[in-house]
């Protein structure tokens, strides 16, 4: 409430102001503010998770033929993952611009590992063989707090250190089915689970978002345009808002699918 109290109060402001002096204004608030476009990725990302998982419980009970399976299927899992990460990197740099505020970080990263493991307690008591151990949360956990010496260390570190996290799992390759090695993306091949998702190569997937977004911070010009952006069709504003709210949708709509349909399946409705 407080923020937009103050956002509101600085548009109010900007108004009053000569054009020259609104635009120095706005461009300094927008150094400052969420940037819309993240949310908007965020939000449309969140659908393509629910979409894929409806497409997944649809194969489960038989409505379907098994997609989420096939190769182009499970490629499409990683792509929306990847995106996930991609944007775990561009939210560090954002909510970190100025200074590394370590209790917020904090709170993020409780938050991300008891809504983790929350998720595993579930998966031990529905399918103890298909446990989540190192999920998309867990993933996104780990890589925030291995990304924060990036947030400082030269660009050229992050860009060596993506290229090592790319290369890594061609390079190396440890013989072990255990899902307590194949987190790591270098096993020839992961250990059966309702969601896994490995560190590597992913991990660069994320210092190229922090890179970006703190090339983007280092340039006035483009920084001012691409946080000055705000969607205008309802598509885009419904996408914002989605994105705003990911975590919570994550750990909801999977129980609401997979409940519908267990019920359509026991009424014989499909």
């Amino acid at each position: 409430m407080r923020n937009r109290a103050r956002s509101s109060a600085v548009a109010a402001d900007v108004t009053a102001l000569a054009p020259e002096q609104s635009t120095a204004v706005a461009c300094r608030a927008a150094r400052t503010a969420r940037w819309a476009i993240v949310d908007v990725v965020r939000g449309v990302a969140i659908v393509a998770v629910v979409l894929y998982h409806l497409v997944w419980d649809l194969g489960h009970f038989g409505v379907t033929e098994h997609w989420a399976r096939t190769p182009s299927g499970r490629m499409t899992g990683h792509v929306i993952a990847g995106t996930f990460l991609l944007l775990t990197g561009v939210s560090l740099a954002l909510a970190h611009r100025h200074s590394v505020d370590l209790r917020t970080f904090g709170r993020r990263l409780l938050k991300l590992l008891a809504a983790a493991y929350a998720i595993t307690a579930v998966s031990l008591v529905l399918a103890p063989q298909f446990m989540v151990t190192f999920g998309i949360l867990q993933n996104i956990a780990l890589t925030s707090v291995l990304l924060l010496p990036f947030l400082r260390a030269s660009r050229l570190v992050a860009i060596g250190a993506a290229l090592i996290s790319a290369a890594l799992p061609a390079i190396v390759s440890i013989d072990s089915t255990s899902r307590w090695v194949t987190w790591t993306g270098l096993t020839p091949t992961l250990s059966p689970s309702l969601d896994v998702q490995p560190l590597l190569p992913m991990f660069a997937l994320s210092l190229f978002g922090l890179v970006l977004t703190r090339t983007l911070l280092g340039n006035d010009a483009l920084r001012d345009r691409v946080a000055s952006w705000q969607p205008t069709g309802p598509v885009s504003t419904a996408s914002q808002t989605l994105g705003r709210h990911t975590l919570a949708i994550y750990l909801a709509h999977q129980p609401v699918l997979f409940g519908a349909l267990s019920l359509l399946v026991l009424l014989e409705l499909i």
